[in-house]
C-alpha cells in the first residue's frame, strides 16, 4: 500500500512538473510577459541592491550638498552648456583628527617668530572630540620659565594647501575645529581661522580672501565671539562649527567672494599667543583636532539633492522597496478577501449570497481616493502598514463579484454533483475543486491590480499622507510639491517613470497571463 501511494504520488509530481515547464515555455513565448518580466527583474534588483547601489541613506542623509535655498543638481549637469560654473563637493583634509604622527605631513606648521621653547607635536591617545578608533591630537605647547624683559609675542599658524578646481562657488562650506586648553598661565591667546585665496603673507582682512573669525571661552565655558581675549581658566573646552545661524554664510554673494575662482586656497587655525608678564613663569598647552573644512557643491550623485541635502538616486532605488512592497501586499490582501467574500457567496447562495452583494455593491460606490483620505485622517497616521490595509480592503470588491460568477458557474458542473454524492463536504469541494479552477483568475487578478495599489500609495503621498520613516516614490513627488521644484525634471520624472514602469509591466505580465491560462484566448492564437 505504502509503494502505491509513492508512484501515485511521484506520478502526481511528474505530471506538476510537466505543466509547469509547458507553462514556462508558453510564457516564454509571449513578448509582452517577458518584456514586464525584465522591468520587474530590474526594479527589483534596484530594491534588493540599494545599500550597495548607494552609500547614503535616502532619509538620515541630509546635507549632502547645495542648500535649502538651491537643492544641488545632477553631477552630469557640469557636462551640459552653461554647467561650467557648478562645483561639486570638495574635502580637501585627509584627517582633521591628527590620528597619526604621518598626519602632520599635509600641514604646514610655522612659528612666527622663532620661539625655542615652543613644541608642536602629533600626541596619541589624547582627542578632544574622541572620533574614530584612533585617539590622538595636535598639541602646541609654549613653556617659559624665570623672568623676561621684554613682551614675548609669536604666531603659530597651521594651515593646508589645497586645490580648488572648479570656476563656480560652492553652494555652501562648513569648517570645524575643537580646541581643549589646559594650564594657561599668564599667556594671552587669540584664535583666527582662516580661507585664503594665495599665499599666507597677501592677507586682507576686510575681504573674504582672509576671512577671519574669533572666538573664545565665556563664564561657565560658554562659546562667545571675541576680537581679543584672554583664556585663564586651568581647563577650556572649544568647540566650534561655522557657519553659525546668525551669520548665513550660504549667501551667494558672500561665496562668490570666498571662492571667486579655480585655484588655490588655504585653510587653518593662527593662533597669536602673547607673553606680558616680567616675572614668575608662563605656560599654555593647547590640544586642537577636527581642523576640517568641506565644500558643499552645486551638483551632486546621479540625480541631484533634496531641499534637505538628500540624495535623490537613494530615494529613487529605496522607494522602489516601498512601492513594490505596498503594491504587491496591498494587491494580495484584497485579493485574498476578494476570493473569500466570491467563494463564500456563491456557493453557499439564498441570504449569504444576498447579504455579501450587497456589501460588496455599497461598497463599489464609495468613493475610494477621498475614503482613503478620510480613514488617513481619523486615524492621524499614515504608516506603511496601515496605507497596505486600507488600500487591500477598499479594492476586493471587483474581483469578489468575478468571482461569484465563476463560482456559479462551477458549483454546477457534473464533477461537483458527483463529489457531493460520495459525500464530500463544503471545506473538500471548495479548496479541491472549486479554489483550484479559480487561481487562474487570481493570478491575472494580482498582476492587474498591483498597478492600481502602486498608484493609490503615490496619490496618497503626494497628498501628504505618506509614512514619515520610509521614502516612496509617491513621497518623493510629494517633496517635489513641497519644494515648489516642478521645473527640476530631473526630481520629477524618474519617481513618476517609475511608476509608470512598474505599472506597465505589472499589466503586461496580467495580459500574458490571461492569454495563457485563458482558454478561449488560448484557442484564438
Amino acid at each position: 500500500m505504502g509503494d502505491k501511494s509513492m508512484t501515485t504520488y511521484k506520478s502526481r509530481l511528474s505530471f506538476r512538473a510537466k505543466r509547469l515547464k509547458s507553462f514556462l515555455n508558453t510564457f516564454k513565448a509571449s513578448k509582452r510577459g517577458m518584456f514586464g518580466i525584465a522591468i520587474l527583474i530590474f526594479f527589483g534588483v534596484l530594491a534588493v541592491g540599494a545599500p550597495v547601489f548607494t552609500p547614503y541613506d535616502p532619509l538620515l542623509s541630509t546635507n549632502l550638498a547645495g542648500s535649502s535655498a538651491a537643492p544641488a543638481v545632477p553631477s552630469w549637469a557640469r557636462y551640459l552648456p552653461g554647467g561650467d560654473s557648478l562645483s561639486e563637493n570638495l574635502e580637501p583634509i585627509v584627517d582633521p583628527y591628527f590620528s597619526s604622527p604621518d598626519s602632520l605631513k599635509e600641514w604646514n606648521i610655522s612659528v612666527v617668530p622663532y620661539v625655542s621653547n615652543v613644541l608642536v607635536e602629533q600626541i596619541p591617545g589624547i582627542s578632544v572630540t574622541k572620533v574614530g578608533t584612533q585617539y590622538g591630537s595636535l598639541a602646541v605647547a609654549y613653556n617659559r620659565r624665570g623672568r623676561i624683559e621684554a613682551p614675548i609675542e609669536f604666531k603659530v599658524t597651521i594651515s593646508k594647501k589645497f586645490s580648488y578646481p572648479y570656476n563656480g562657488p560652492p553652494a555652501r562650506f562648513m569648517a570645524t575645529i575643537a580646541m581643549l586648553f589646559e594650564r594657561l598661565n599668564n599667556v594671552t591667546v587669540r584664535v583666527k581661522v582662516f580661507v585664503q585665496q594665495g599665499w599666507l603673507e597677501s592677507k586682507t582682512p576686510d575681504t573674504f580672501q582672509y576671512t577671519r573669525f574669533d572666538w573664545g571661552t565665556g563664564k561657565n565655558g560658554a562659546v562667545e565671539t571675541f576680537s581679543e581675549a584672554t583664556l585663564t581658566s586651568d581647563r577650556s573646552y572649544l568647540s566650534w562649527v561655522y557657519p553659525k545661524e546668525t551669520i548665513g554664510f550660504q549667501d551667494p554673494k558672500n561665496l562668490k567672494s570666498a571662492f571667486p575662482k579655480s585655484g588655490d586656497y588655504y585653510f587653518g587655525v593662527e593662533m597669536s599667543f602673547t607673553d606680558l608678564r616680567s616675572t614668575d613663569n608662563a605656560k599654555a598647552t593647547i590640544f586642537l583636532d577636527n581642523l576640517n573644512i568641506r565644500l558643499y557643491g552645486t551638483a551632486f550623485g546621479l540625480l541631484g539633492t533634496t531641499k534637505v541635502g538628500q540624495d535623490l538616486f537613494s530615494q529613487l532605488i529605496y522607494g522602489a522597496r516601498v512601492s513594490l512592497f505596498i503594491g504587491l501586499l496591498a494587491s494580495l490582501l484584497s485579493i485574498v478577501i476578494g476570493l473569500f467574500i466570491g467563494l463564500i457567496s456563491a456557493y453557499l447562495g439564498g441570504f449569504a449570497d444576498e447579504l455579501l452583494m450587497r456589501l460588496t455593491d455599497a461598497m463599489l460606490v464609495l468613493p475610494t481616493l477621498p475614503l482613503l483620505i478620510v480613514l488617513m485622517t481619523v486615524m492621524r497616521g499614515a504608516s506603511m502598514e496601515i496605507i497596505i490595509i486600507l488600500v487591500g480592503v477598499l479594492g476586493w470588491m471587483g474581483f469578489a463579484r468575478v468571482v461569484r460568477s465563476q463560482v456559479l458557474s462551477l458549483k454546477e458542473r457534473p464533477y461537483i454533483e458527483a463529489a457531493k454524492a460520495v459525500g464530500a463536504g463544503t471545506a473538500h469541494i471548495l479548496t479541491q475543486h472549486i479554489i483550484p479552477n479559480v487561481m487562474s483568475l487570481v493570478y491575472v487578478t494580482l498582476a492587474m491590480s498591483v498597478p492600481s495599489a502602486i498608484v493609490a500609495e503615490a496619490a496618497l503621498s503626494w497628498l501628504g499622507y505618506r509614512d514619515v520613516n520610509r521614502i516612496s516614490w509617491g513621497r518623493i513627488l510629494f517633496e517635489v510639491r513641497d519644494a515648489n521644484a516642478y521645473r527640476d525634471w530631473w526630481w520629477v520624472v524618474p519617481p513618476g517613470l517609475s511608476i509608470a514602469l512598474v505599472s506597465l509591466s505589472f499589466i503586461l505580465l496580467g495580459y500574458a497571463l490571461d492569454e495563457i491560462l485563458n482558454p478561449k484566448l488560448r484557442v484564438r492564437r
